[in-house]
Formats: C-alpha cells, structure tokens, sequence
C-alpha cells in the first residue's frame, strides 16, 4: 500500500479507556466531589457511567435518586479534580505508544471523547505522541455526545475523511454505538468491560499489543 493511498484512511481513538487507563481516576474523582455535596454513587452506577458524558451520567444518577443539582457547576467541579488526578496518573495501557507509532504515517489519527479536549491533550503530551495525531474532539467542541454520532463525524470532518474510510477504537457499548451510527468501522479493546458487551464492535481484541490485528483490520 503506497504512503498516499493511505494516508486517505484514518485510525480515530476514544481516550479514557483506550489510550489510558482512567476510568478509576473518574470513579475517584465523582467521590471526592460527592462528599463535599451529601451524595453517593454505587459501583454498579459507576458502571453505566462508562461511555456516557459527565452531563448524561449526573442527570440520570439526580433523576434515579429523585435528587435535584446544578449539573453544570457539579460538572465543572469534577472537571477540575480530575483533571489534577489525571495530570499526576497518566497510565497508557499495554501497547497503546507503540500501536500509535506503527499507525503514525500510514494513516491519519484522531481522539474522540466525551472527556474534555485539555485532558486529551495531557495524556498525548505525557505519552510523548502528541505529534502523530491530525485531529482532536472533545466535550467542548460538540452539543450531543455519545452515543450520539457527533463527535465521530466532527473528527473525520476534521481530518479530512468521509466516516467510510476511517475505523474507531472504542471500549463501550455507548462509544461504539456513536461510531456505527457515523458510518465507521469499529475494534472494540476489552480494557473496560468483556467482549459481550462489545458484541456490536466488527473486531474485538483483548489488547492493543495485537498491533498486527488491528492494523490489518484498519487497512481494510
């Protein structure tokens, strides 16, 4: 395959979850603001949680508790103390730095997430791969998140591809649903949840040290 057929492909990541393990960083931070404000959370409310925006998840926690809140302070709050726990724990999974630089070059990559674009930004930094990613999507640069295919479509706009040509990497029902209805192929990683509960993906892997799998797939 020659450098500019495809270069006409791209690779998009969804980030907590895929490219770094965060998911417990979220669960920690929801708890360190609940009990400045009286409330709880469940780990099994934490689990529905995953894939959702910080918006979807806290109307749906209020609602389920018959609880009211001002979701856009408590949203902004949690923002910050995760963005601190995050900035000092960035833990990229297994094979994540070397799959991105195998990728680099061959195809056009992109993040899309419903976390916010700064902390997308502190774990490429981190990671030292900033520079292999032609585009990034966060909460900020959308109006519906996922599993709205919004943030997939907006991502491919910005890299130049139509949704066809481009295959997303997703670790949750919600993420692969939003991917699907932008018209991507989609690999689910089992990092978060097990391969079940990714039965919609068109490739599920247990790790993205399988490189060659999932650039095979990506090829195609």
């Amino acid at each position: 395959m020659s450098g500019g057929e495809s270069r006409a492909k791209g690779v998009v990541f969804d980030l907590d979850g895929v490219l770094v393990d965060s998911e417990g960083l979220h669960v920690e931070a929801w708890r360190r603001l609940f009990a400045q404000h009286g409330l709880e959370a469940s780990e099994p409310d934490y689990a529905r949680g995953v894939g959702m925006s910080d918006a979807d998840w806290l109307e749906w926690l209020l609602a389920s508790r018959g609880a009211t809140g001002d979701i856009a302070s408590l949203r902004e709050a949690k923002r910050r103390v995760f963005q601190a726990l995050l900035a000092a724990n960035v833990r990229p999974f297994p094979g994540v730095v070397a799959l991105v630089r195998a990728l680099h070059g061959e195809f056009r990559l992109g993040v899309a997430s419903n976390s916010w674009r700064e902390n997308i930004e502190t774990v490429l930094d981190a990671l030292g791969i900033r520079g292999c990613f032609d585009a990034l999507v966060g909460a900020e640069d959308v109006a519906r998140h996922k599993p709205h295919p919004e943030v997939y479509q907006r991502v491919a706009a910005s890299l130049g591809l139509p949704p066809a040509a481009c295959t997303v990497i997703e670790d949750s029902p919600l993420g692969i649903q939003a991917a699907k209805a932008a018209g991507m192929r989609c690999i689910g990683i089992t990092n978060t949840l097990p391969a079940e509960r990714l039965a919609h993906a068109d490739l599920v892997v247990g790790t993205l040290e399988e490189r060659d799998r999932v650039i095979a797939f990506a090829r195609g």
